[in-house]
């Protein structure tokens, strides 16, 4: 079954909106209603709005999709701390990309097999942060036409045998 990269990309927004505002958890105690108080009126009023959404968001999903939702924020929460940081400026760059972008990154995701994903997964989870830099870094000094020609090269490597 196909999981379009836009429906991860929304969990693990949500997952982490969950986290920072408190709402994945239905019982809290005192203080986590004081913390989760106190984060939101450090938000700006901004930052509430698009909370508000994304909760408004949340509410329409189906029972099944909140679930999934719960699940993944949980395991988010079980990461190290590093991981998670990592995750989030990961999302923070995504998000500042052009919209378009962002949608072709998407139909590339979505046209890969569950296969090729996997790959893609793995060879990230294996590289160090210094060579997650390093290829942002390189990535950053191409052209466009240059960074598509290697983009292109790189997904030929995960489909060859």
């Amino acid at each position: 079954m196909k999981h379009p990269i836009h429906f991860s990309l929304i969990t693990v927004f949500i997952t982490s909106m969950m986290s920072s505002i408190g709402i994945a958890d239905e019982h809290r105690s005192d203080s986590k209603q004081n913390q989760r108080s106190e984060r939101w009126q450090s938000m700006t009023p901004e930052q509430q709005e698009a909370a508000k959404k994304r909760h408004e968001k949340f509410k329409q999903m189906t029972p099944e999709q909140k679930q999934k939702i719960r699940e993944r924020h949980e395991k988010f929460k079980q990461l190290p701390a590093e991981e998670q940081q990592r995750l989030r400026e990961q999302r923070e760059r995504f998000r500042n990309l052009p919209k378009d972008q962002r949608k072709a990154m998407r139909e590339r995701w979505e046209n890969m097999s569950p296969e090729q994903r996997q790959k893609i997964r793995e060879r990230r989870k294996n590289m160090t942060p210094e060579q997650r830099q390093e290829m942002r870094k390189k990535m950053q000094s191409m052209t466009p036409e240059q960074r598509e020609e290697f983009r292109q090269e790189r997904r030929e490597s995960i489909t060859s045998p």
